[in-house]
C-alpha cells in the first residue's frame, strides 16, 4: 500500500472514530484490526502488539488467535496522546 492510500484509510478512520455522526456511538461494540490501530497512530503493526502485550492498549483475541482493538478505547488514546486535531477530538471536524 502507498503512502497516499495509507493517508487515505488513514482519514477514513479518523472520520469514522471522531466524526460528529450520531452513528459514532456505535464504537463501543466496533472492532479494530491491528492495521487499523496502527494507521491511526502512524506506527507499525508491531509496535501496536506489543503495547497490547505490554498492557498500554487494551485488546481482545478473536478465535483465531488475532488481536482487536475496541474502538472507543483507540478513541480515547488518541485523544490522550494528542495524536489528532483537536477539532476532530471534538467532533467538529469533518
Amino acid at each position: 500500500m502507498d503512502s497516499a492510500a495509507k493517508q487515505h484509510e488513514r482519514e477514513h478512520l479518523v472520520a469514522e472514530v471522531f466524526g460528529g455522526d450520531p452513528a459514532t456511538e456505535v464504537l463501543a461494540g466496533r472492532l479494530l484490526r491491528t492495521r487499523e490501530v496502527a494507521l491511526l497512530f502512524q506506527v507499525s503493526e508491531r509496535a501496536v502488539t506489543d503495547w497490547a502485550r505490554k498492557g498500554r492498549l487494551p485488546s481482545v483475541r478473536t478465535p483465531g488467535g488475532h488481536r482487536r482493538y475496541p474502538a472507543d478505547l483507540v478513541h480515547d488514546l488518541l485523544v490522550q496522546t494528542g495524536r489528532v486535531e483537536q477539532e476532530r477530538a471534538a467532533g467538529l471536524g469533518g
